[in-house]
């Protein structure tokens, strides 16, 4: 298994409270924002069809729910609500100099 290492996937002041972005990191699609002054990092696709996670809600403090079918996440774990086998990825982050990285 390679080395893990961090990398650029966006500027800080680009993450707004609540309000959910799509990048991609290394090829990979991720959705990033900040509740509460925390940043998070999630893969960006839904596990059940595929659905881009950027365009969704929160449907409470730390559930993201996907806008095509309902799905619902944990923000911290990447857990779904109801489907244990349905994960998303989560990753850690870092700011250093107004810069948000990824571990991957």
């Amino acid at each position: 298994m390679p080395e893990r290492s961090w990398f650029f996937a966006i500027n800080e002041k680009d993450l707004l409270d609540e309000s959910i972005q799509f990048v991609r990191v290394r090829g990979t699609p991720i959705i990033m924002f900040k509740k509460n002054g925390e940043i998070y990092s999630l893969y960006g696709k839904c596990s059940h069809m595929g659905c881009r996670l950027s365009r969704d809600t929160f449907s409470s403090e730390h559930v993201l729910k996907c806008g095509c079918h309902g799905w619902e996440y944990n923000i911290s774990t990447g857990k779904h609500l109801g489907d244990r086998d349905a994960t998303l990825e989560t990753y850690q982050n870092k700011v250093e100099g107004g810069e948000v990285f990824v571990l991957m």
